[in-house]
């Protein structure tokens, strides 16, 4: 087996992490001897113009470089005729992602969200499963790819699940809206959208 560097790596990072995965496959990328155009997202800029400063003083910009803008500028980023393209972020963008690299033949490694159910059988924990639950329904702010999207609990301990997440949060958070901490939710559209789902939920009881 002779390993060899693919080429010129291009790497979509996204929002809800835009350090560790924007540098995590970057870092992978370059120790296999590889080349680097890193896009993060347009919804981090403060984040995005700390990396471009940071990676520029180590590197020089023809290993890698950082590409700025907005979704126009990602979608034209894809269509380049890279040796290999990294996306993470939500289906339907991944689903451009690999149309646009198709036209160029271009391999694709996709991390895409999806939902993400927990099942709590009978007999377990329930304090302890609900601790862990809520903690990974609520890290970032729950903008978390894997981040449980709803539980599948047996009916005769659903008030004592929803009891014990209830602590679990309160617990976890004692405060969230005054917590420095704590982080916000990305930018309006998300808020609006998770406003709706929570509307959603009240309404049908």
């Amino acid at each position: 087996v002779v390993y060899q560097p693919l080429g010129v790596v291009g790497i979509v990072a996204p929002w809800n992490y835009p350090v560790s995965l924007a540098l995590a496959p970057l870092a992978t990328a370059i120790a296999a001897g590889n080349r680097v155009m890193l896009k993060p997202s347009e919804f981090t800029p403060a984040t995005t113009a700390l990396l471009a400063s940071m990676l520029g003083e180590l590197y020089d910009k023809d290993q890698v470089a950082v590409v700025t803008g907005d979704a126009k500028v990602g979608a034209e980023f894809t269509r380049l005729k890279f040796d290999h393209i990294l996306f993470t972020g939500s289906t339907p963008v991944g689903r451009l992602v690999m149309r646009a690299a198709s036209e160029n033949l271009v391999p694709v490694t996709l991390e895409l969200g999806g939902k993400s159910p927990v099942i709590v059988e009978r007999g377990t924990s329930i304090e302890d499963t609900a601790y862990r639950i809520a903690h990974g329904k609520l890290a970032n702010g729950g903008q978390t790819c894997v981040a449980p999207d709803y539980a599948l609990v047996p009916e005769e301990e659903v008030e004592a699940f929803t009891a014990a997440f209830e602590q679990a949060v309160d617990r976890l958070y004692p405060s969230v809206a005054t917590n420095p901490d704590y982080t916000w939710i990305i930018n309006d559209h998300h808020f609006a959208r998770l406003t709706g789902l929570v509307e959603d939920a009240v309404a049908k009881g």
